[in-house]
């Protein structure tokens, strides 16, 4: 089952994560789940190609046609492969539909300049670095980065047609799906997919397995509430996070620490009356150099910084 783009992992009775791998393209991971009588999809990953072969294993996995598809939220590397799923129906939260319909169909020229500037200033960061890790990380980006630009003149934006507030039910013969949404927290509207009779949580990019959590448009207080909602609803043993390996309940911790701390460091640096260049010197926050994405560490504290600078002077 497994391909150039994902791994196979399962991560319950009826329940498979298919999990990127580093530098392929896909980016995003995805989930399958077993209905018994349907089969579901939980995120379509972040290109058509990768897209179409998620739709075939599922069907491989489970012997049926996928029925479902959830977006957990609005972003690419959750919904570029969509358009491989047209005898589906999709569902999501109405402001993830609504943010998808809006951004209309797929402008190539322009998506196309946007992730050739990301390719240039990845370029950039990379020819000042010497951490072995970090250089390895910037690379597996810049090969996603070329995938999807070479992907995104065959990109087609699929709006989903079901959606729901708070709480949507589908009751299968062997097991149950709850797609449970607390706001926005990652994005401007998340989603998770919960399977009571697993206790397993599908959980988009609430919740990661060692890779750096990107925080900018999003609300990091909310984010940490909605986390902390889960823990104590919702009973889980296993996590399909939106990025990496799948695991148990402890990433939910690892997701708020960070969160916390990050918000603390940055608090402390706007109030040093050092300035942002300084800070980004010091590299990615202690304890979490050997995470995935540690590039992106600098996308995030040039976003909370210029947002806390902002509330200070109000």
């Amino acid at each position: 089952m497994d391909n150039e783009y994902f791994t196979i992992q399962q991560a319950s009775e009826g329940i498979w994560g298919a999990i990127s791998v580093l530098g392929s393209g896909s980016l995003g991971n995805a989930a399958i789940i077993d209905l018994g009588d349907l089969t579901v999809v939980v995120d379509t990953t972040n290109l058509p190609r990768s897209g179409a072969l998620l739709r075939h294993t599922a069907e491989q996995l489970t012997g049926k046609p996928v029925k479902y598809v959830v977006n957990t939220h609005f972003h690419g590397d959750h919904v570029n492969g969509n358009q491989e799923f047209m005898k589906s129906e999709f569902i999501s939260t109405v402001w993830t539909r609504d943010l998808l319909a809006d951004m209309g169909k797929v402008n190539i020229d322009l998506m196309q300049q946007n992730i050739q500037k990301l390719i240039t200033s990845l370029n950039h960061v990379r020819s000042q670095e010497r951490d072995p890790h970090m250089l390895t990380e910037i690379d597996n980006d810049l090969s996603v980065q070329r995938a999807l630009y070479d992907a995104i003149p065959s990109l087609r934006r699929v709006i989903p047609t079901i959606t729901f507030d708070d709480k949507l039910v589908i009751q299968g013969t062997k097991r149950t799906i709850e797609v449970l949404s607390y706001g926005g927290g990652h994005s401007l509207s998340d989603a998770v997919v919960y399977v009571p009779e697993e206790q397993t949580l599908i959980a988009g990019d609430l919740i990661s397995t060692k890779t750096i959590p990107v925080m900018p448009y999003g609300n990091p207080y909310a984010w940490i509430r909605i986390l902390k909602r889960i823990q104590k609803d919702l009973k889980v043993n296993t996590i399909v996070p939106g990025h990496g390996d799948v695991s148990n309940s402890d990433r939910i911790t690892d997701v708020i620490r960070f969160l916390e701390e990050t918000i603390a460091y940055v608090s402390k640096a706007v109030t040093s009356g050092k300035s942002e260049s300084y800070w980004l010197e010091q590299g990615v926050l202690k304890g979490y150099e050997d995470w995935h994405l540690p590039q992106y560490f600098r996308w995030n504290f040039r976003w909370l910084f210029n947002s806390m600078l902002v509330q200070n002077n109000r």
